[in-house]
């Protein structure tokens, strides 16, 4: 499970790949921290409430509160202002987490369809598409809202100081 990690970082540039009524994933994020080395994340799920408070503003300094997806994909989960309030929103990461689960179970579902008819056409090789799907399910299912939960995220928060409720 991943760990809540806090960074100052001031973002570059980043493209908005996809957004909902909830959250928004930006691809390409590319930031720099403290000392000046940049780096980019490749995928970021920030909700709408943090993004109207100011968190992906570019060439401004920010601290961020995250966890990590994948390698390079993270789920941004608070962030501080400058005037060092910290903005989260917890009720609405609940909603994302309960997204997880039902992204999960439609891949699980799907993977073994997808995997027959692609076996079909590449005689038999498409049928490594249901083992990945049902991995990918699983983690949508398990692993995620496990990790996005809202007592995880209080106890996370409050290890760095936040009180969140």
């Amino acid at each position: 499970m991943s760990d809540l990690k806090k960074m100052t970082l001031t973002v570059k540039n980043f493209h908005l790949q996809a957004s909902g009524d909830l959250d928004a994933l930006y691809t390409q994020v590319r930031c720099e921290d403290d000392q000046g080395n940049t780096f980019q994340f490749k995928e970021v799920v920030m909700l709408d409430y943090l993004k109207r408070h100011g968190a992906i503003v570019t060439d401004a300094p920010r601290t961020w509160f995250y966890k990590h997806v994948g390698k390079k994909s993270i789920v941004l989960v608070a962030f501080e202002k400058s005037n060092g309030n910290v903005e989260y929103d917890l009720d609405h990461m609940r909603l994302v987490a309960r997204s997880t689960v039902l992204k999960g179970i439609v891949f699980g579902v799907g993977s073994i369809p997808a995997g027959l008819i692609a076996a079909t056409a590449t005689f038999g090789l498409g049928l490594l598409i249901i083992p990945l799907g049902l991995l990918y399910g699983y983690r949508n299912i398990f692993k995620l809202p496990k990790m996005l939960r809202h007592k995880t995220l209080v106890d996370d928060l409050a290890s760095y100081g936040v009180v969140a409720k």
